[in-house]
């Protein structure tokens, strides 16, 4: 099987690419995929014909849509083809009705499912691919009764939606399409069997339930009347509040979910100026099937109503529901391990909802971004069909995928945007806001109204006990700090962070660290209560302590942090010794904090100090220079999680052999618009945030472990500093690496001579492992420290790199020569076989020099401009 996606252009276009993928149907089956939000239902059709004359063994399968997935991205007014030739897979494909061409009646689930099976499916059906429209509203109970009817197969798709184009027309259904025509009533499948095909179906949704059971007692089609026999649209305002009646788009953020199906959202509508007849037309042939049943009820009455997207069977159970980031986060972490672990992933379906896309739209950006170097392709929808639990079901609001594929395949994946979830915090937004109106008017309420004031607020606690506070500590989280310093005039914050957490993992035991960890917790959460302060979990170590102004002067809460700081440094009577860092910040607001925390930790870190104080807008960086910063926050980020870190080689010049075969690995950064950087415009920058840094680093030395790791004449050096030497998980990495790989000796560290180095203990440990393991240790820019003679005997250098600073003032400087000198007579009256390496070596003057002195190997332009592949012929 093998699955090519790509972006209709024009029909010019499309012939040169089919006829690239020389389709045979000898080879196998062919299903051709095409989801369009650019073209109207004829001229849908009219591709789909256009590609069958082409392909005439294809099988057309085609959706209207309001944008397509593709490349790990929406993308609105696009058409996407997708191709997939199967090894010996088979397919079949078919348009059945869903509404009984005489009467006009919805066809039963009964019945439906009866015709997919005789239409396509085999005993040999793995997969079902299964569009309809919205027009058919029994769509819940025919995927139900689908587990029935073809047990075992695995089904995805959804409701197909309305492009962009058709918004201007009165209908504005999506609809879906062959070679044969279109229909907005009519369903299409596509099966998918074979005796070696394996599929694997899925989804995440972020919903989380909550309070208690409800059972549905009286429904119209797809409006709910009642549960358990009283009002039903009633009861949900009271839940959520009257602010329903003013914006009720606000029904997104709380849907329901049926009690057998918790983690599936089951989104609805609500109004409060409809009837009946607006929803079902009363001339519509479904309206006498629900008529019959409420011959008392008025259909021309406005009341308040909810709707959902599909006929709701009386005798379900529901439980009230919210989406929120954190759920979001977890679900698609599950679902990620899941489709990775998958060993036939040679293809991917993949369909998400309308509704997210809108409410949620960072988090489906997000979500999407982890697959963008896979062949995952599909399209958003109205609702989505999925499999969970070995169980076909209809769902809303979720993100759905298939992975299937007859060998075994693994598709490249991108893991790194799992550590990096900060955008999807906005899409809390506006919920949060929400139950903060509502829970100002608990104290309003008086008479009958506290009743009902209890149910919301009963509800919205529950809320906010997901959304405020950490999940296992039950701890107030970052979100809960924000809602404080907005709302409740919490402008006196302090910072708690403790230095080189990680390294602790390579010294004591988990259990050690845990108990030093709680006790942590447990003396600032004590600390704070007695002050009536409010301490906040922002992530692991890192935690925060705010409180008014108007209730503490900042000489007492200064003084009292101080005083923590201390207990801290103090209590380690059975635990680890901490250093905790301490930054105040005074007079902050939701929208100055972060700026103000980031710019005091870059001067903490300067003057290595534990205990700051500041005012946002003190700092000493101007606003040019923040926003500089931030820029390029935002392109590290871009960069780690679109796998835009990208190894730059340059060639180093033999001067005894005259030639080059050895490298040096450089990092380059490259932004969404293709703009590289380079490391003096971002390292900086990512240790200033240390975390990104080491995401930084990690990519970008296992990339180049990995391009040479099966090189047998060719060598690379690669850049260690302080900081990724006590990183334990890359150190391991690289260990392990050299332990497996053929030629150890080809890959030279350059530990960075002008860094801090804190601990030569720890650096002659590494230095010593790694010559154990064959491979070879470089000095990087000696001569720009102040103790390199110091050190040097003893950290054993097979090479050592003069600082390029020196190198380029040798023609100048008189100074500089005679260091060269110096440097390159060192290996004279050592008895180690040590390599001299001159860099910026931009001219034959300098090369000279180099010449005279005996340097070993030359870098620089005037050899080998770095480029992002290795081209010997040149260099």
């Amino acid at each position: 099987m093998f699955t090519w996606n790509f972006q209709y252009v024009s029909k010019v276009k499309l012939v040169e690419t089919l006829n690239q993928f020389l389709l045979n149907y000898q080879r196998g089956d062919i299903l051709i995929r095409i989801h369009t939000s650019i073209h109207l239902e004829d001229e849908a059709v009219d591709l789909a014909k256009f590609i069958k004359n082409n392909v005439p063994s294809a099988h057309i399968f085609g959706t209207s849509t309001s944008a397509t997935v593709y490349n790990g991205k929406l993308n609105p007014n696009q058409c996407i083809i997708s191709v997939t030739l199967m090894s010996e897979a088979k397919v079949k494909t078919a348009m059945i009705p869903a509404y009984d061409i005489k009467t006009g009646e919805s066809v039963t689930p009964d019945v439906l499912c009866a015709q997919v099976k005789n239409a396509t499916i085999t005993p040999k059906t793995k997969l079902l691919l299964t569009f309809l429209n919205d027009n058919y509203k029994d769509v819940y109970e025919f995927v139900e009764k689908s587990n029935d009817y073809f047990p075992g197969v695995q089904m995805i798709g959804g409701i197909a939606n309305a492009p962009e184009v058709m918004l201007h027309k009165l209908h504005g259904n999506g609809f879906i399409f062959n070679e044969n025509g279109w229909s907005d009533k009519d369903i299409i499948v596509a099966s998918i069997s074979g005796d070696e095909l394996e599929t694997f179906t899925s989804y995440s949704s972020g919903v989380q339930a909550i309070g208690d059971e409800m059972e549905i007692t009286d429904t119209f089609g797809n409006i709910v009347l009642t549960f358990e026999g009283k009002d039903a649209a009633k009861g949900y305002r009271k839940s959520i509040g009257d602010e329903l009646k003013k914006r009720p788009e606000i029904t997104n953020y709380f849907p329901f979910v049926y009690t057998d199906s918790t983690d599936i959202p089951v989104i609805v509508g609500y109004s409060n100026d409809k009837c009946v007849s607006d929803f079902i037309p009363k001339d519509s042939p479904d309206f006498k099937r629900f008529r019959d049943t409420h011959p008392n009820l008025d259909p021309d009455k406005k009341m308040e109503l909810i709707n959902a997207n599909h006929n709701v069977l009386v005798g379900k159970k529901i439980k009230r529901a919210f989406i929120y980031d954190k759920k979001i986060v977890a679900d698609n972490r599950s679902l990620f391990r899941r489709l990775e672990g998958f060993e036939k992933a040679e293809t991917i379906f993949a369909y998400t909802c309308n509704g997210r896309a809108k409410m949620y739209s960072n988090s489906v950006k997000w979500e999407l971004s982890a697959y963008e170097n896979s062949n995952m392709c599909g399209c958003v929808t109205e609702g989505e069909i999925t499999c969970a639990n070995g169980k076909n079901t209809f769902a809303n609001c979720t993100f759905v995928v298939s992975v299937l594929g007859e060998k075994e395949y693994v598709q490249i994946y991108n893991p790194y945007v799992f550590s990096h979830t900060d955008s999807l915090v906005s899409d809390n937004n506006e919920l949060i806001n929400f139950l903060m109106r509502n829970e100002e008017l608990f104290d309003d309420k008086d008479g009958n109204e506290k009743s009902r004031a209890s149910q919301l607020k009963e509800f919205i606690r529950g809320c906010e006990l997901k959304l405020f506070y950490s999940e296992t500590e039950g701890i107030p989280n970052e979100a809960s700090m924000n809602m404080d310093i907005r709302y409740k005039g919490f402008d006196r914050i302090c910072m708690i962070d403790i230095t080189d957490s990680s390294g602790m993992r390579s010294v004591f035991s988990k259990q050690l660290i845990d108990l030093t960890y709680k006790e942590y917790l447990g003396v600032c959460e004590r600390f704070a209560k007695e002050r009536s302060y409010r301490l906040y979990l922002i992530d692991g170590w890192h935690i925060a302590i705010g409180t008014p102004s108007y209730r503490t002067s900042s000489e007492d809460f200064e003084n009292s942090m101080k005083i923590l700081q201390k207990e801290l440094f103090e209590n380690t009577r059975e635990y680890i010794a901490i250093v905790p860092l301490f930054c105040l910040i005074d007079g902050c607001n939701t929208s100055n904090l972060d700026s103000a925390y980031y710019s005091a930790r870059a001067d903490m870190m300067k003057k290595n100090i534990q205990f700051y104080v500041c005012t946002p807008g003190s700092e000493q960086l101007d606003d040019e220079s923040i926003r500089e910063k931030y820029h390029m926050v935002n392109v590290i980020n871009y960069a780690i999680a679109h796998d835009k870190v990208i190894p730059y080689y340059q060639g180093i010049f033999d001067n005894r052999e005259r030639d080059i075969s050895h490298f040096e690995s450089l990092m380059r950064l490259e932004d969404e618009k293709g703009k590289m950087y380079y490391p003096g415009e971002f390292l900086e920058v990512a240790r200033s945030f240390g975390l990104l840094y080491d995401s930084l680093s990690t990519i970008m030395i296992k990339k180049v472990l990995d391009r040479f790791k099966d090189e047998e004449n060719l060598s690379v050096s690669i850049n260690m500093g302080m900081r990724d030497i006590t990183n334990d998980d890359l150190v391991e990495y690289i260990f392990n690496f050299l332990s497996s790989v053929k030629n150890p000796q080809n890959f030279v560290f350059e530990i960075l001579e002008n860094e801090d180095i804190s601990d030569y203990d720890m650096i002659i440990s590494f230095v010593d492992k790694i010559h154990r393991l064959g491979a070879k240790i470089s000095i990087d820019d000696f001569g720009s420290g102040y103790s390199n003679l110091q050190h040097l005997m003893s950290i054993h250098s097979d090479y050592i790199k003069i600082d390029g600073s020196i190198i380029k003032q040798c023609c100048e400087s008189s100074e500089s020569e005679n260091l060269i000198a110096l440097i390159a007579g060192f290996k004279n009256i050592t008895t180690r076989d040590v390599r001299i390496v001159a860099e910026y070596v931009e001219n034959d003057i300098i090369q000279s020099k180099m010449t005279r002195y005996n340097i070993d190997f030359s870098q620089g332009y005037l050899f080998s401009k770095p480029a992002p592949d290795i081209d010997l012929e040149k260099e």
